[in-house]
C-alpha cells in the first residue's frame, strides 16, 4: 500500500482523504438545524413592562428568539405582549407550578397565536435537584407527573428539557462529559417516563468553553448520542433542539473579550446548535448592541450558512467526538450499575 506520493526535490506528501470504509457518523446523518441559526435574547422578567420593551426592541434589532425568566405566572401576558408566538420561539423558565403558567398560556389572545407557541418550558427535574438539592413538587414522582401534565400544551413547545449547561462546573476537566451525561441523561429518563413518541419535544442546553475543538465535539457528540438513542427506541431520527451558550465568567468592560465569546459562538455554530445565546460583556447598552451584531455577523455573514456540512471530513474532530461519546457512555454504564440516572441524582455524591 502506498502511504505517500513522492514529489520532485525529494518531497513526499501523505495520501489523505476519506477511507472507502469510513462510517457515516450520526452527527452527519441525523436531523440538523437549518442554515439559519436563531439568535436568542435572554431577559429577566422581574419587571414585566421593562422586560417586554426589551424583548420587542431585541426582535427589531436582530434577535429571533426569546428566553424569559418568569417570577410570577400572572406576568406572562405582559411579558409576551405584542410578540407573535407563531414567529418567534419563546423559552419560559419558571420555578412555580406548571398549572399556573399553563393557565396563563391558554388565556393569551388569539391574535398572538398561542396554539403555535414554540420554544420550550423548563421542567427539568434533574437540574432542579442539582441546583437546589430538593424536588420541585415534593418528590421525584410528582416532578415527573408535572412533566407528563405538560403534554397537552402546544405541540411546538418543547417540554422535555435537559440543562447540560447548568450541570457542569465551567473549567472542570470533565465539564463536557458531565454536560452530556446529565443533560441527555435527564432527557432520556424523562422520555422513559412519558414515552419516546414525544422525543420531538426535547430541548438541550449546552455551554461552550475556551477549548474551540472540544466545544465543536461537545455539540457533535450530543447529536450522535441522541441519534443513537432515538434509533434504538423509535427506529427513526427525531429532532433535538440544541441551545448553545458561551461562557463569560464575569461581566467586563474589556471589549477584547468579544473575541473569546465570538470564538465560542463559532464553535457552537459549527458543532450544529440550532440557537446561539446573545451574550453581552456587561449590562450596558453598548455591550448589548455589540452582542447582537456579533451573532448576526456570525450567522449571516461568515459564508458558512450555505454549507450543509462545513466540517465533513474533519477526522481529528471526529476522533474527539467519538472519544467524548465513549466517556459519556462509560459514565452512564457506571450510573446504571448503581441504580440508574435518578438514583445517581439522589445519592449523596450524585451532583
Amino acid at each position: 500500500m502506498i502511504d505517500s506520493i513522492s514529489l520532485p526535490d525529494g518531497f513526499a506528501l501523505p495520501i489523505t482523504g476519506k477511507p472507502a470504509d469510513y462510517p457515516e457518523l450520526p452527527w452527519n446523518t441525523g436531523p440538523r438545524p437549518f442554515a439559519h441559526r436563531h439568535a436568542l435574547e435572554a431577559i429577566d422578567g422581574a419587571h414585566p413592562a421593562q422586560a417586554n420593551a426589551r424583548a420587542l426592541e431585541a426582535l427589531m434589532q436582530g434577535a429571533s428568539s426569546l428566553l424569559f425568566w418568569i417570577h410570577r405566572a400572572e406576568d406572562l401576558p405582559l411579558l409576551l405582549r405584542d410578540v407573535r408566538l407563531d414567529i418567534a420561539p419563546v423559552h419560559l423558565v419558571f420555578g412555580g407550578a406548571l398549572e399556573d403558567l399553563a393557565a396563563q398560556i391558554h388565556a393569551l389572545p388569539a391574535s398572538q397565536h398561542p396554539e403555535s407557541l414554540q420554544g420550550s418550558i423548563n421542567l427539568d427535574p434533574a437540574e432542579h435537584i442539582i441546583r437546589t438539592g430538593t424536588f420541585w413538587r415534593g418528590s421525584m414522582e410528582a416532578d415527573l407527573a408535572q412533566v407528563q401534565k405538560a403534554m397537552p400544551l402546544p405541540t411546538g413547545l418543547r417540554v422535555l428539557c435537559g440543562n447540560g449547561a447548568a450541570m457542569a462546573a465551567p473549567g472542570h476537566p470533565q465539564a463536557s462529559v458531565h454536560q452530556l451525561a446529565y443533560g441527555l441523561g435527564s432527557l432520556f429518563a424523562q422520555l422513559d417516563h412519558v414515552g419516546w413518541d414525544h422525543a420531538d419535544r426535547a430541548w438541550l442546553s449546552l455551554a461552550a468553553s475556551d477549548d474551540y475543538l472540544q466545544t465543536i465535539a461537545l455539540v457533535q457528540a450530543a447529536r450522535s448520542l441522541w441519534e443513537t438513542a432515538t434509533q434504538k427506541h423509535l427506529q427513526r431520527s427525531a429532532p433535538l433542539w440544541i441551545s448553545g451558550r458561551p461562557h463569560l465568567p464575569t461581566p467586563t468592560e474589556d471589549a477584547s473579550a468579544l473575541i473569546g465569546i465570538g470564538m465560542q459562538q463559532q464553535a457552537l455554530w459549527l458543532g450544529g446548535c440550532d440557537e446561539l445565546w446573545i451574550t453581552p460583556l456587561n449590562d450596558g447598552p453598548q455591550a448589548m448592541d455589540w452582542a447582537r451584531q456579533q451573532v448576526l455577523v456570525l450567522t449571516y455573514e461568515n459564508g458558512l450558512q450555505g454549507l450543509d456540512q462545513p466540517l465533513a471530513g474533519s477526522y481529528t474532530l471526529d476522533g474527539y467526538t467519538v472519544k467524548l461519546q465513549h466517556e459519556v457512555d462509560k459514565l452512564w454504564k457506571h450510573w446504571s450499575a448503581r441504580g440508574g440516572f435518578w438514583a445517581q441524582l439522589q445519592s449523596p455524591t450524585g451532583a
